[in-house]
């Protein structure tokens, strides 16, 4: 293993049993862009412009995405950037990307199996960026519902894992609505630190096929000082 990867694995999700979720976490300090041609993965145009830091994490994210596409069988194990900057998936698959400071992660499913899926991972809020960011991430309404129902994360856990799931649920709709959507678009209703599970329900319509009140359920993990949560539509599922 090249030693810009430090673990590169497969994670399970007790709720959602059709998904492969990818972990790569990685060093950025030994990224080489050499590692695009070692491991066959397409560097666009656009990147080789690029931050060391973009391409590290851009690298890191699609090895999550083909090795869980490989996970799936699929033949097909490229994931190229479309014009809209949106990973192109291969025909009969979907999947999100997400990279933060050293881990980059990916989610993929049969599109027979969830109508959308999307993924997120963020480093845990600083107490600076909560006071900054908690009013215009969540509601006070949100906010009080959240905390009064039990929940025992640390605020900055919170405020970090409500953000991270309403990019995730942006994440999931976006190809399929093409709609920009602010965080009062959406609210969560529900996190159950024990079962790693959250609840989030859309506060206005987002296209015909999701409307205001349409719930989805979804999944989250912390490791060390990270959050990595997961929406799928179950549709399909």
């Amino acid at each position: 293993m090249s030693p810009f990867l430090i673990t590169s694995e497969r994670v399970n999700s007790p709720r959602f049993q059709s998904v492969v979720l990818w972990f790569n976490a990685f060093e950025r300090q030994y990224f080489d862009p050499s590692l695009f041609s070692d491991f066959g993965i397409d560097c666009p145009a656009p990147l080789s412009r690029a931050t060391t830091k973009r391409q590290a994490e851009y690298f890191a994210g699609r090895l999550a995405a083909r090795r869980a596409l490989q996970a799936l069988a699929c033949h097909t194990h490229e994931v190229p950037m479309g014009e809209d900057r949106l990973p192109q998936w291969p025909s009969g698959y979907r999947g999100s990307i997400s990279h933060t400071q050293g881990l980059a992660v990916a989610v993929v499913c049969h599109h027979h199996h969830y109508q959308a899926v999307g993924i997120d991972t963020e480093t845990v809020f600083t107490a600076d960026q909560c006071t900054k960011l908690t009013k215009a991430i969540v509601s006070a309404v949100e906010w009080h519902e959240i905390t009064q129902s039990g929940c025992d994360l640390s605020s900055p856990q919170l405020i970090t894992l409500m953000f991270s799931a309403k990019e995730a649920l942006y994440k999931a709709l976006y190809p399929q609505t093409l709609q920009f959507q602010g965080f009062g678009a959406a609210k969560l209703t529900k996190v159950s630190a024990p079962s790693a599970q959250f609840q989030i329900e859309l506060t206005c319509d987002w296209s015909d096929a999701y409307r205001a009140g349409t719930q989805f359920n979804g999944w989250f993990q912390f490791l060390a000082n990270t959050v990595v949560t997961v929406i799928a539509d179950g549709s399909f599922a």
